[in-house]
């Protein structure tokens, strides 16, 4: 199924079920839908089109579908969890970018002084859909409601996760993803290079001639250790607070760069 189709249907049977509602709910009532599991690709688009959000439901702890929009009129918020899981991918000063339990990208803020990079916490969320932040993928957190569980501390492990999360670079060339706003990618075999402040590279699709973008964390003189290369991507934030996310060409700048050493390439050599 193409996506539009996959989009209409989707958003047709939420807007008829008006609650948040499970993925085979959602599939049996369809007539179209046939797979076990959605694409996730179409999943994450959906995240921007319609507001889609999906969370662990606080009462029954299934994993269900809804709009954004019907937080935002202030309904279903008694179902939200209380509190996530989140493994911190960048950090710059009191916000993160971190991972959740379903592998998405979430920008979280204010962040306990302390934390670092391949940190797990468990942490108390305070809005989901802070007025003060309103762009899809930030959440809220209580400082004070923050709990350090471990930290994730091999490559081996960290490669796991950073595979788990790791994208294809089409969003970089299309304006199907409105509203995406947090993206982690790879360059294609290594093609990249850092000069000043910015960065050329290569991602994976058969169309791209190459990337050149503003780099937040120092530019050249990022240093490059392992074989395993992962970009952190957000929007470009334009004068007056405005998101080039909002418009229909998105310009994006790298947060931060992940670099690891696969355990596995050191035992071949």
């Amino acid at each position: 199924m193409v996506y539009e189709k996959f989009k209409k249907e989707v958003e047709g049977i939420l807007e008829d079920k008006a609650k948040p509602v499970t993925w085979n709910e959602i599939r049996d009532s369809s007539t179209r839908l046939k797979q076990k599991v959605p694409y996730h690709v179409y999943v994450h688009k959906l995240q921007g089109d319609i507001g889609l959000v999906r969370f662990r439901h606080k009462h029954e702890k299934r994993v269900v579908w809804a709009l954004r929009r019907w937080f935002e009129e202030g309904k279903f918020s008694e179902l939200l969890p209380d509190r996530m899981q989140l493994t911190i991918l960048s950090v710059k000063n009191d916000r993160a970018i971190a991972v959740d339990g379903f592998w998405e990208l979430k920008r979280v803020y204010p962040l306990k002084i302390g934390l670092q990079r391949w940190d797990v916490v468990s942490a108390e969320v305070e809005e989901f859909f802070p007025e003060e932040d309103r762009r899809p993928g930030s959440i809220k957190l209580k400082r004070d409601g923050m709990e350090y569980l471990r930290s994730i501390d091999t490559d081996e492990k960290r490669i796991r996760i950073a595979e788990k999360i790791a994208e294809s670079g089409e969003f970089l060339h299309t304006d199907a993803w409105k509203g995406k706003t947090l993206g982690l990618t790879k360059p294609r075999f290594r093609c990249f290079y850092f000069y000043d402040t910015r960065c050329q590279f290569f991602c994976d699709q058969n169309v791209c001639v190459g990337h050149d973008m503003d780099v937040e964390e120092g530019g050249e003189d990022i240093e490059i250790r392992g074989d395993r290369v992962y970009f952190v991507l957000e929007p470009v934030e334009r004068e007056h607070g405005e998101f080039i996310w909002g418009k229909s060409r998105v310009e994006w700048r790298m947060t931060s760069v992940i670099s690891l050493t696969d355990p596995l390439q050191q035992r071949l050599l």
